[in-house]
């Protein structure tokens, strides 16, 4: 069983192609929190994976609310993994994924960073489709690695890029990420929104309600997954200034 949170596509795609070679069923945890499904029977000898991306060093919020109710049921012990998809590396995050898991008496037995191409597009502009496309090969031949490993059950096997200043990353730069653009006011449209709908349906904390052909944002905190901005089909969301100079960007092989 394996459980995924993607705003762009990248965690989707890993998770797929994990699918696909685990042949295990995949699970949105942003539908999940909506239904409000936690519980979940495991059988004996299932694998147990999270794919997830990392938001300024740290987990995103849908995971920590997920991984804080999730409830298994299980006749005897299960492998479980996870992968961290990130631009370059990933901080402290998988060492806070671990303490989650272990809160709920589950051993994290395996964990992977997974560079794929950055889209945090608020701050930076996307890269190049060469730059992209090459990113993304050399991410299909490390997955095709930790498949293997996964495959194999290896335990206490971790691989994971921290990077450098690590701890500061994923505390402090964390914590400001989450207090100063996580807020819903920042978000405006352009003259070439074309009221498609396509930004309400997509986004994954339900905080876009259209008002006639215009959408709104709930006030509060969003999830910062970015799906509404790169998945308009006009480009017309935006987030500050800034976005409207940057790119968008979607994971091509879905």
């Amino acid at each position: 069983m394996l459980f995924y949170f993607s705003g762009t596509g990248n965690s989707l795609y890993v998770a797929k192609s994990l699918s696909d070679s685990l042949k295990e069923p995949i699970i949105n945890i942003a539908e999940a929190i909506k239904k409000n499904e936690f519980h979940y029977s495991i059988q004996g000898g299932e694998k147990v994976g999270f794919i997830f991306p990392v938001y300024a060093w740290g987990l995103p919020k849908p995971v920590v609310t997920f991984l804080k109710k999730i409830q298994f049921s299980c006749p005897s012990s299960f492998y479980t993994f996870a992968i961290a998809t990130c631009g370059e590396n990933i901080g402290l995050t998988m060492n806070t994924f671990k303490k989650l898991l272990k809160q709920k008496k589950i051993c994290l037995n395996s964990g992977f960073s997974l560079t794929m191409p950055d889209n945090y597009v608020v701050l930076f502009d996307t890269l190049t489709k060469e730059k992209q496309n090459d990113i993304l090969q050399k991410a299909d031949k490390l997955l095709q690695k930790i498949t293997k490993m996964i495959l194999l059950e290896k335990d206490n096997f971790f691989r994971v890029e921290k990077g450098k200043f690590a701890f500061l990353k994923s505390t402090l730069i964390h914590f400001l990420f989450f207090k100063f653009y996580t807020n819903t006011k920042r978000f405006y449209i352009t003259g070439d929104c074309i009221g498609c709908g396509k930004c309400e349906a997509i986004c994954p904390c339900s905080m876009i309600h259209m008002q006639g052909e215009r959408p709104l944002w709930d006030k509060g905190n969003c999830y910062m997954c970015l799906a509404c901005l790169n998945h308009c089909p006009k480009k017309a969301i935006q987030y500050t200034k800034q976005t409207e100079k940057h790119g968008r960007y979607q994971n091509p092989n879905l």
